[in-house]
């Protein structure tokens, strides 16, 4: 990938030289028109559409923490009930072991804090993760 996007620049790069550069005392020549801007090659592109913004992956990681905390409530409220629906606690035990941690200190702080009380909840019903 490296070398299509320095093979890409070349046209640009050269482009930018002419004979008389080279030899200042040669009678001038028509310059080329300059070219056309490479195009991205497929792999730059693939690379680029798979990254992830640090704002996005904040977000989504944000997002799925609030999930784990709206699974932790309804199951306070089946508790309150009476006992928790057994497909309430395989989402949260699937919760558990997909949940990504993020590398931020103050986000993996509140994640780690879900993340006990979740295996905490789950620990209640003999459940082990």
């Amino acid at each position: 990938m490296t070398r299509t996007l320095l093979l890409g620049a070349l046209p640009k790069v050269a482009a930018q030289f002419s004979a008389q550069d080279l030899h200042p005392h040669t009678v001038p020549t028509q310059t080329p028109a300059p070219t056309a801007p490479a195009m991205p090659s497929v792999e730059m592109l693939v690379t680029l559409a798979m990254s992830e913004a640090p704002v996005d992956r904040r977000r989504r990681i944000a997002r799925d923490a609030s999930r784990g905390l709206d699974m932790l409530e309804r199951l306070h409220q089946e508790l309150l009930v009476g006992v928790p629906a057994p497909a309430r606690l395989r989402e949260i035990v699937e919760w558990a072991q997909t949940a990504e941690h993020p590398e931020d200190p103050v986000l993996a702080q509140i994640f780690h804090d879900i993340d006990v009380r979740v295996r905490v909840e789950l620990a209640k019903h003999d459940i082990e993760v």
